[in-house]
């Protein structure tokens, strides 16, 4: 089996979680426009809900998520059920005693939290409700991190990407239509959260691993799966720290409005984070296999031919939002804010470093060096938290941004230099300058047409973002900065997708 199919499989896989990501971030920007109208306060109140559930989850999940992907698809490439059954028995077993002990302390600590770090009493009744997502968010992600082990992302795409955002969305226009407005809101994001739970649930035991509930004996793997997550147990928790650090350190030193502001430019740049995501579906269970066989020289091709890939599909996402950073705040979130559209500037800027991370942190997660993904992520975590609590007092939100995104650019300098001492492995290619010399001309034109041509209309903005993308694969192509398998991952892309148009 070749490099070419590996690359065609991930191309497919990541073409549905692609489309599929695509879909569930248009609801998510319907859903975070609609809170967005309740104010820019009230957003962001919401939005350090959150944050505080969503990092003690996570940190309850004990790192486990990368575990049980490559657990399970070691495991079941050995065809080993008992012990793919154990891998999820024992996740469950780990993580759910934590879950509930962190949703016990955030219920009674919410009010000191509110009052003492953010002086804000309308943050009670919050964190009180979102409490109660902590188990069932930590529970739901590691039903998914199974199916992603079982290389069933199809799943994850219905259940996490379009379902959860539906049906929140769905919730929460009925709950404010109905008058709750805040407080129907969070309600709403409860509710859904416990019905994700019972989605992911169902899918795993009926769809992807009947066995999960039959008579067969699963072997537990508590001590061999802690010891390869424990790292990342802290792995996830600096990740988080230099994920949402900006947004709890707003809240502290300046004010909910400006983290409202500053958390509708976040989610625009972490657009950014879809092709990565998208591709890196099956990119970690494939070179996991590979590896195990040995086979490092497919292993680097394989990287290569992805990371170049994310790297193509990500630069036009960027470069229009530099282009049109004010438009895009304005249009779909309310001209509140707009102001924050440098915010965005920035923060793009470290995404679109920081998507290429992926590619070294899966090959340092192949070859079972989690602890030095920790040290990195440690690293990077004490300069977030120091340069935040340099620049918000001073800058406000900018500083947020700033902070963020020189964190991410140095995550990514220290995870290339590391991998390619430990494996001779370098993703990166020259051709990435033909493609950011193609994007700069095509933003050139668009910027001298937008310029002629007023874009404060979301039709106009709709037809420069569309010219700009026609623009920019002419020019790759004209600059030959696609090789053949880039042509052969292409037709495979098109052979997909007409399959599932004809289904």
């Amino acid at each position: 089996m070749d490099v070419s199919h590996y690359s065609k499989r991930i191309a497919g896989a990541g073409l549905l979680f692609f489309l599929g990501m695509i879909f569930g971030r248009a609801l998510t920007y319907l859903y975070v426009a609609l809170i967005s109208r309740l104010g820019s306060s009230e957003y962001g109140l919401l939005s350090l809900g959150f944050a505080i559930s969503l990092f003690l989850a996570t940190f309850a999940l004990l790192g486990l998520r990368t575990g049980i992907v490559r657990y399970i698809s070691y495991f079941n490439g050995k065809g080993d059920i008992k012990r793919v059954k154990g891998v999820i028995y024992s996740s469950i077993r780990l993580s759910l005693p934590l879950s509930l002990f962190f949703a016990f302390l955030l219920f009674i600590f919410s009010e000191y939290i509110s009052i003492t770090f953010f002086h804000n009493p309308n943050l009670i009744v919050i964190l009180r409700l979102f409490s109660f997502t902590i188990p069932f968010i930590t529970l739901s992600h590691v039903f998914l991190g199974a199916m992603i082990g079982f290389q069933k992302i199809e799943y994850q795409i219905g259940i996490k990407e379009i379902a959860e955002n539906l049906i929140r969305l769905i919730l929460t226009f009925i709950m404010i239509y109905l008058g709750y407005k805040l407080w129907g809101a969070a309600i709403a994001y409860v509710v859904t959260t416990i019905l994700i739970f019972i989605l992911t649930w169902h899918a795993l035991r009926k769809k992807v691993f009947p066995n999960l509930v039959s008579k067969l004996k699963p072997k537990l793997i508590d001590k061999e799966l802690f010891l390869f997550s424990a790292p990342l147990i802290f792995t996830g928790f600096f990740n988080l720290i230099v994920k949402w650090i900006d947004v709890f350190m707003i809240g502290i030193f300046r004010n909910v409005s400006e983290v409202g502001i500053y958390n509708v430019a976040l989610p625009t740049a972490n657009l950014l984070i879809i092709v990565p995501t998208a591709l890196m579906a099956l990119f970690m269970p494939i070179i996991t296999e590979l590896y195990s066989k040995n086979k490092l020289k497919d292993v680097e091709e394989l990287s290569k031919i992805t990371s170049k890939w994310i790297f193509f599909l990500n630069l036009p996402i960027f470069l229009l939002m530099l282009l049109f950073s004010k438009q895009i705040l304005f249009f779909a979130f309310g001209p509140e804010y707009e102001i924050g559209y440098f915010v965005l500037y920035i923060l793009a800027l470290g995404y679109i470093i920081h998507s290429l991370s992926h590619t070294y942190s899966s090959i340092l997660s192949m070859i079972k060096k989690t602890k030095i993904i920790l040290y990195v992520i440690m690293i990077i975590t004490l300069i977030a938290i120091l340069l935040n609590y340099i620049l918000i007092p001073k800058i406000g939100i900018l500083g947020g941004a700033i902070s963020t995104s020189i964190s991410l650019f140095l995550g990514c300098l220290i995870y290339a230099i590391i991998t390619y001492k430990l494996t001779k492995i370098q993703p990166l290619k020259l051709n990435y300058f033909k493609a950011i010399f193609a994007g700069i001309i095509s933003s050139l034109i668009i910027l001298y047409l937008s310029n002629a041509y007023n874009p404060y209309s979301i039709f106009a903005l709709i037809g420069f973002g569309l010219l700009f993308l026609i623009i920019y694969v002419i020019f790759l192509i004209l600059f030959k900065c696609l090789e053949s398998s880039d042509k052969e991952i292409l037709i495979s892309f098109f052979n997909i997708f007409k399959n599932k148009l004809k289904k």
